[in-house]
């Protein structure tokens, strides 16, 4: 378990806090600030939580003490202060503390900013373009406590040095020889892994045009000369804090992408296996039309491919024309499987399969085309098909594709009452009804895939779309 030293003057803020801690599952020992060396080279902690009150206005003795202890000095250090106490942040940083926590503090601050110091092993990178080597010299001294620290004399090796490895944030001085501050920044947007990049540019500049510039650029935030330290330190913190929090929510947003993908690629595949045992119980009424879902479907996707649609659209058109028949499992099997002529009855019972497949359909909001191959692939182009007498474009373009699909199957089909037609005859059958029976740009398309199957094989080489190769 995470051992955390809380060491305090302020007891009620003590309590308060070891609570929080205790809560959120962690070891909490609270001692004064005298005790706190005597404890933490007695036992091991995992992080101290240093109030400080226990801190003298000329330094940080006890964290001084800490760090000059080869046994102690590197236990991870937060500070807890009063909102109304200043800060040596300068002198804290060298020291290596991690973070502060302003009192009172609510529970998800403190859970949150433990949580962040326990799990920092990695020292955030900080890349200083700058071509004064004195600027160099006293940024490094003072950044290298808490950050590693890599530099560039000019914005040409700033750009090399971020072509091999992208830091965490990139301190840019604006005015250098050669290559420019907004040149580096104008180069950052070409680098695709840089385009994040967070830039703090540093300027003797303080006109708001050069403010509104470098912002333009795509700087987060700039530092006017001469620096002051105590500001640049929290700029420089809070950007970091910043870039890593919109790092996390761009990897969760890509998570949940990826999450979401993955359910709708779940739910298509339960989809895609519902409908195919829809069809195939609807093949299954009748041994002589087995297998007519699934080759009406494969005509139609064939048909939509060749009318130019997209994959989308054609496995849209697939997967209606597949169900088109679903309405004749309210239909009698003495009416389906009857090998002679029907009687008027009959006939309009059988007719009848195209509205109760609707109604089967007509809810299903996930797909909701599904419901118009159904009812309506045996209407006819002049008006005279059913069940509603629509004609022409009026027809939805499925059900026109599911049409023809439909006919050219059942006349390329055993059926009970008929062996499957000759190939010609199939043929100018649907010539002849171009106009009257189909729409006529989708019927010659189904008349160019007869004359392509010149050996009669379309009709026997129907196969499901995941078995295709």
């Amino acid at each position: 378990m995470v051992r955390i030293l809380l060491s305090d003057h302020d007891e009620m803020n003590s309590m308060i806090i070891e609570m929080i801690l205790r809560k959120a599952g962690y070891e909490v020992l609270s001692v004064a600030p005298e005790f706190c060396i005597g404890e933490l080279k007695s036992s091991r902690f995992d992080l101290l939580l240093l109030g400080i009150s226990s801190v003298h206005s000329e330094g940080m003795p006890i964290v001084e003490w800490i760090r000059s202890d080869a046994s102690v000095a590197d236990i991870k250090i937060i500070l807890l202060a009063s909102s109304t106490m200043k800060i040596d942040l300068t002198n804290a940083y060298r020291l290596g503390v991690l973070d502060f926590i302003r009192k009172p503090a609510l529970p998800e601050v403190v859970t949150q900013k433990v949580r962040d110091a326990l799990q920092k092993i990695r020292k955030d990178t900080i890349l200083i373009a700058d071509d004064d080597p004195g600027n160099l010299i006293a940024f490094t001294e003072i950044l290298s406590i808490c950050y590693s620290i890599r530099t560039a004399a000019s914005g040409r090796e700033a750009m090399d040095l971020i072509r091999q490895e992208v830091p965490d944030l990139l301190l840019l001085d604006l005015h250098m020889p050669g290559m420019d501050g907004f040149e580096v920044m104008e180069a950052l947007s070409e680098i695709e892994s840089a385009r994040n990049l967070p830039v703090i540019v540093v300027t003797a500049d303080d006109d708001v045009d050069t403010a509104a510039e470098i912002f333009q650029y795509g700087a987060m935030d700039y530092l006017t000369k001469p620096i002051v330290m105590q500001v640049a330190i929290q700029r420089i913190r809070r950007i970091l804090e910043l870039s890593h929090f919109q790092n996390e929510l761009r990897d969760e947003i890509r998570q949940k992408n990826r999450d979401l993908l993955a359910a709708n690629m779940r739910l298509q595949a339960l989809s895609d296996q519902t409908i195919y045992a829809l069809a195939g119980a609807i093949d299954a009424k009748d041994a002589y039309t087995n297998g007519h879902s699934r080759r009406v479907a494969q005509y139609s996707r064939e048909i939509a491919r060749r009318m130019g649609k997209g994959q989308y659209e054609q496995n849209e058109i697939y997967n209606v024309a597949l169900l088109h028949d679903i309405g004749k499992i309210a239909i009698p099997n003495g009416i389906i499987d009857k090998p002679g002529k029907l009687t008027d009855e009959e006939y309009r019972i059988i007719k009848s399969h195209t509205v109760r497949g609707y109604e089967i359909l007509k809810n299903i909001t996930v797909m909701p085309l599904l419901y118009i191959g159904a009812r309506w692939h045996h209407e006819r182009y002049d008006g005279r098909g059913y069940p509603d007498g629509k004609k022409g474009q009026d027809i939805p373009e499925i059900a026109r594709i599911i049409s023809v699909a439909d006919c050219y199957d059942a006349m390329s089909s055993d059926r009970s009452y008929r062996e499957a037609l000759p190939q010609r005859k199939v043929r100018s059958e649907i010539e002849e009804g171009l106009g009257t029976q189909f729409d006529p740009e989708i019927g010659r398309i189904m008349i160019a895939m007869i004359d392509d199957d010149r050996d009669y094989r379309m009709c026997h080489s129907v196969c499901f779309p995941h078995q295709e190769s």
